[in-house]
């Protein structure tokens, strides 16, 4: 599949994820979805982010021309809106369990930024 097939199912992606996630906040409450329901909102929630994130960094690395092709933009920015996505869907999972310190979010930082220095000396 070309870029520009991907960046499409991306942009489809995320109208229909957040749209979802939108109605979702509108007709429902945790209480009324359940503890299933719960989890399915915090991995649709999960993916809602990834592609709204991927899709705002592949944006801004063709503005700032970083990287040489747009298979390269697209690779990058995936897997950094994966790692930042997990990030945010964690510090909310947390946050919803009451369970959140500072110290957590602290700690949820470096684990991203060593998993980000790790996958870029690894990358080929």
């Amino acid at each position: 599949m070309t870029v520009l097939g991907w960046l499409t199912v991306l942009i489809v992606w995320s109208l229909v994820s957040v749209t979802g996630l939108v109605f979702s906040l509108i007709a429902t409450s945790p209480r009324a979805l359940g503890p299933l329901g719960v989890a399915l909102w915090f991995v649709v929630i999960y993916s809602s982010l990834v592609s709204v994130i991927a899709l705002a960094l592949y944006a801004g690395k063709s503005y700032l021309k970083i990287h040489s092709t747009g298979a390269a933009r697209l690779r990058y920015s995936w897997r950094q809106g994966l790692l930042v996505g997990g990030w945010l869907t964690g510090i909310l999972s947390l946050s919803s369990l009451n369970q959140l310190s500072l110290l957590d979010v602290i700690l949820l930082g470096i684990l991203l930024v060593i998993v980000e220095v790790y996958v870029r000396f690894r990358w080929p």
